[in-house]
Parts: C-alpha cells; sequence; structure tokens
C-alpha cells in the first residue's frame, strides 16, 4: 500500500508491506517541493528514506506514518501554521 500527501510544501511519501506475522514495514520519504509544484531535487542531493516495522498494518500504518511525517515537518518549520 502507497500514499502520497503534500504537507506545509513537503511532498510525504509513506509505503506499507503487511507482514505475515503481524504489522508492517513502513518506508516514509519527506521532500521538499519546487515553486513549480514538482519535487525539488537541485544540487544533485536525495534525501534517504526512513524504515521502520509498525505494529498496526495497512491503512493504520499509513496513517500512523503520514501522522508522524506531518509532526516533523512541523516540528522543523516552527509548528502548525493552524496551532494544531
Amino acid at each position: 500500500m502507497e500514499e502520497q500527501q503534500m504537507h506545509r510544501g513537503f511532498v510525504i511519501t509513506v509505503s506499507v508491506r503487511d507482514d505475515w506475522d503481524g504489522g508492517s514495514a513502513v518506508t516514509v520519504l519527506v521532500e521538499r517541493m519546487s515553486r513549480s509544484g514538482g519535487i525539488d531535487r537541485k544540487g544533485g542531493r536525495i534525501p534517504e528514506p526512513e524504515h521502520y516495522r509498525s505494529l498496526v498494518n495497512g491503512a493504520a500504518a499509513v496513517s500512523d506514518a503520514i501522522d508522524l511525517a506531518r509532526r516533523a515537518i512541523d516540528a522543523h518549520l516552527g509548528g502548525s501554521p493552524l496551532g494544531h
């Protein structure tokens, strides 16, 4: 399962592979958007994805990963613009 969302000028891509023994393997990639709306890869630097195991699987794992990425972006930029 894969999902991509935009948040405050960043593209969050989450990929989840459910494991047979429960839980899932999660990959999260956060990239900055360019002014034209694409991925900004100036300077040739490609960000490294983060890999971890989740105790939940499917849509719940995707939702958790998106929430974690959004909170990390908000912390990096100085909080949520909506005050959440």
